[in-house]
């Protein structure tokens, strides 16, 4: 497969094929240097190369195609009780939507949801369906205008767990939003932000979260050890 003259690369660098003999070849890199080569074995390192490059390519093609068909959105409510920061009671409160504020919403599309009172972001969540209408009286707690709204059926990435795993929003700039926190100022909002900010947000408020469960679980590991010894201990006495 190499010819003299072509431009192969492995993983010094690449390289020109200048002269061929037998199962071996000679190589001049791009800085200069020359290398005697087995070709079964270049062989092998330049399809791995052009594989992985061929790979790569395809992400990129697959992200962009699949980024350019989703919107990013923060969405506004009123409040929310600590006690109700579960996943159940977190879909209650932000599913309904205003069909008159509410811009044009698919399923694929991206939310972070923000409480105005707490002034905090405490969930992601991923829109999985078209939405059904309801009526706005089963939600009179939201204080919706119309008579009818719309449900989005949503799966939840991630959820604060209480008020202070909650990502604040003092604490966070946006580029496509600067000045978020003088938008958000009621409930039933939708400011379209865009990938790289929720990507950013997304990810700072789902690892607050698992950092927190995951020193619960150790907490949880250590409490049991120390019960064991407790235990061994009794043994001993008696």
């Amino acid at each position: 497969m190499f010819e003299i003259g072509g431009k192969y690369e492995n993983r010094n660098g690449k390289y020109e094929v200048i002269e061929i003999d037998g199962d071996r070849m000679t190589v001049k890199y791009s800085d200069g240097s020359e290398s005697n080569l087995k070709m079964g074995i270049q062989e092998r390192i330049w399809l791995n190369i052009v594989a992985e490059e061929e790979a790569a390519t395809s992400r990129s093609k697959k992200k962009k195609t699949t980024t350019s068909k989703v919107n990013h959105f923060i969405k506004s409510i009123e409040a929310i009780a600590e006690a109700l920061l579960t996943p159940a009671d977190i879909t209650t409160a932000v599913t309904p939507s205003s069909p008159k504020k509410a811009p044009e919403i698919a399923s694929g599309d991206r939310f972070i949801y923000y409480s105005i009172a707490e002034k905090g972001f405490f969930a992601v969540a991923t829109i999985t369906g078209d939405p059904k209408k309801a009526k706005a009286s089963d939600y009179a707690d939201l204080n919706f205008d119309e008579k009818k709204i719309h449900i989005y059926p949503i799966d939840i990435d991630a959820s604060a767990t209480s008020y202070q795993k909650m990502i604040y929003a003092d604490a966070f700039e946006l580029e496509s939003q600067p000045d978020y926190r003088e938008k958000l100022t009621e409930g039933e909002m939708y400011l379209k932000i865009n990938e790289d900010d929720f990507e950013l947000l997304a990810e700072a408020l789902t690892e607050f979260i698992e950092d927190d469960e995951d020193g619960a679980a150790a907490d949880s590991d250590i409490a049991e050890e120390d019960d064991s010894l407790l235990l061994d201990d009794d043994e001993i006495v008696v």
